[in-house]
């Protein structure tokens, strides 16, 4: 193992800033490049299409609560799920880890959900 002392890593460090700092300034030189003859710049029309249906809230969070009911492995009787702008906010208690990862992957799987908040909270058997 090779040992460096501080005032080897300070050099080396000052050494990485200089290259860091010099290069640029070599490289950035613009020597006999000319400018364009027309700086006027062109128009760009950007266009955004929105989505032919959007989901909205209510319907997604039937969807949702309809996804975790039809899985047959995840109990949702103390699952409530709460939807705000796509954002599916998932609340009550579940029973071990594997319970809360299989619930998000649900959720996040149904159309329409940008994100899933867990609110959940693991609930052992014996407590």
């Amino acid at each position: 193992m090779v040992r460096v002392t501080t005032e080897a890593r300070a050099s080396l460090l000052s050494a990485a800033v200089f290259a860091l700092l010099a290069c640029p300034a070599f490289l950035a030189r613009a020597d006999g490049v000319t400018a364009p003859a027309n700086p006027r710049l062109e128009e760009i029309v950007v266009t955004a299409k929105k989505r032919a249906d959007p989901v909205p809230d209510e319907k997604m969070k039937q969807q949702v609560e309809a996804a975790l009911h039809s899985d047959a492995y995840f109990y949702d009787e103390h699952v409530t799920v709460s939807i705000k702008d796509g954002v599916a906010t998932l609340q009550g208690i579940v029973f071990d880890d594997w319970d809360l990862r299989q619930a998000m992957r649900i959720a996040r799987k149904v159309p329409g959900v940008r994100r899933v908040v867990n609110d959940l909270e693991i609930k052992l058997g014996g407590e």
